[in-house]
């Protein structure tokens, strides 16, 4: 991980690095650092850092393991992460969901109010998430 927040050089490295810690030792989430090209809706790509696995929740009675990918941009955490839910084939997003679009994009109200000193990232995302269901 080290290796990795040196070569990309977050603005806030330290704070990065403790919520990337927390984040792969939480017991609600298996995630997986790494460094991946990311492309953004204006078509411009840059290297961020991405942990993706899955997040642990439980709907309507029924524990679910959520596929994700979530994205620290450069100036993490003073911008929000980009997350998304990358479905199983035996998964899917509800048109109705309030949380996910059709693509996958998490839109939770966490997220779009995103303020760094009122949020610590992924100990209250982990408890946020459940508008995912199984077919």
């Amino acid at each position: 991980m080290f290796v990795f927040l040196f070569f990309l050089q977050p603005t806030n490295r330290d704070l990065v690095r403790r919520e990337i810690n927390q984040a792969i030792s939480s017991p609600s989430a298996t995630l997986i650092l790494s460094v991946k090209k990311f492309i953004y809706h204006t078509g411009a790509a840059k290297e961020l850092l991405c942990l993706e696995g899955t997040v642990g929740c439980t709907y309507n009675g029924s524990r679910y393991n959520i596929p994700i990918e979530i994205w620290l941009q450069q100036d993490h955490p003073m911008v929000s992460p980009i997350v998304y839910v990358r479905p199983t084939s035996n998964m899917y997003v509800s048109p109705s969901s309030r949380d996910v679009q059709p693509d996958g994009t998490v839109i939770i109200p966490y997220l779009r109010s995103w303020r760094h000193v009122n949020h610590f990232f992924l100990y209250r995302f982990f408890s946020n998430f459940k508008s995912f269901l199984a077919k």
